[in-house]
C-alpha cells in the first residue's frame, strides 16, 4: 500500500490532527480510527473522499493530500503539499474562496460549500457538498476540506 508522503511520524502526526479536529468540530469520526495511528493514517490515505488540508499561513499552503486529492487535481501528492492553496481554485474564483474560509475560521467548521475548482491540466470541476473545519496543527491553526462529490464543468 502506498505511504502518507513516506509513512513518517510528521505525516502520522499531521493525519491525528485532521482526525482529532474533525471528530471534535464536525463531531463525527472520518474513518474507523484503531489504536494504531500509522494504520489510521493509511486509512486517511487512502479514503474514497477528498481530503485536503492546508496551514494557517498568510497565503496557506497546503500541508496534506490524500489520493484522492491528488487524482482529482491531477497531480502528485507531492505537487500538492507546498502548493499554495489559492491556487486550487481558477483565479475568478478565489476570493469567493478566501470568502469562505474566512467564514469557517469564524466558527470553527462549514457544512454544505460548493465551489468551483481547476486542476493542473485545467480541468474545472465543481466540489459540492463539502465540509470545511477548522484543524489544531501544533504550530497554529490550518484547515480542512472533505467532500465526495463533485461535477466536472465544461471545457472553457
Amino acid at each position: 500500500m502506498p505511504a502518507v508522503m513516506g509513512n513518517s511520524s510528521k505525516d502520522s502526526m499531521i493525519a491525528k490532527a485532521i482526525l482529532d479536529s474533525h471528530a471534535r468540530r464536525v463531531g463525527t469520526e472520518l474513518i474507523e480510527r484503531t489504536d494504531n495511528l500509522d494504520s489510521d493514517a493509511e486509512a486517511l490515505f487512502t479514503l474514497n473522499a477528498v481530503i485536503l488540508s492546508h496551514d494557517g499561513g498568510r497565503d496557506p499552503h497546503f500541508v496534506y493530500a490524500n489520493l484522492a486529492a491528488a487524482e482529482l487535481w491531477r497531480m502528485p501528492v507531492s505537487e500538492l503539499i507546498g502548493m499554495p492553496s489559492r491556487l486550487s481554485a481558477p483565479p475568478e474564483h478565489q476570493a469567493e474562496r478566501a470568502s469562505m474560509l474566512k467564514d469557517a475560521a469564524g466558527s470553527g467548521v462549514l457544512t454544505g460549500y460548493a465551489g468551483e475548482r481547476i486542476a493542473k491540466d485545467g480541468t474545472r470541476f465543481m466540489i459540492e457538498d463539502a465540509t470545511l473545519w477548522t484543524v489544531d496543527y501544533p504550530q497554529g491553526p490550518g484547515q480542512a476540506v472533505v467532500f465526495t462529490t463533485w461535477t466536472q464543468l465544461p471545457k472553457q
